[in-house]
């Protein structure tokens, strides 16, 4: 990644699905893999002693590197390491339920008072209407 834009064997990537929150700039999020300015798990700190060659990350056979839409705020593969294939048990089909609301009300994936409060006074404002029951779509990447 180099300013926010990833770069895949060399060539940047069109990404039109990608959303961007923060205006600011974090050096290892935002132009990774660089230096991390974050704690890091034990499995991203070996992915990047063991898998950074020239400034870039080799993925290895049997593993994957995942990244969200909304990068900015994504605890994803740059802060956990990569997904083994054996972990991925099936593909995504279609959106069932879309929720408007940021992620920092979610201790460890579990949802605070705060959260749930939000959803029951918010529920009919704040769902994404228009993206209920839609199919995943997926990007071709060149």
């Amino acid at each position: 990644m180099v300013n926010k834009q990833v770069f895949l064997n060399g060539h940047l990537l069109n990404e039109p699905y990608v959303v961007h929150k923060d205006g600011g700039n974090n050096s290892y999020r935002d132009n990774f893999p660089t230096q991390p300015v974050d704690l890091l798990v034990p499995p991203a700190l070996d992915m990047l002693s063991r898998d950074v060659k020239k400034g870039e990350l080799i993925v290895p056979p049997g593993s994957y590197f995942a990244m969200g839409d909304n990068r900015d705020d994504s605890s994803d593969s740059r802060y956990w390491g990569f997904v083994p294939r054996e972990n991925i048990i099936g593909k995504p089909l279609i959106i069932y339920w879309s929720y408007d609301a940021g992620t920092e009300d979610l201790e460890e994936g579990v949802p605070t008072m705060s959260y749930l409060f939000d959803m029951a006074t918010h529920f009919f404002t704040k769902t994404r209407w228009n993206r209920e029951l839609r199919l995943v779509r997926a990007y071709p990447v060149s």
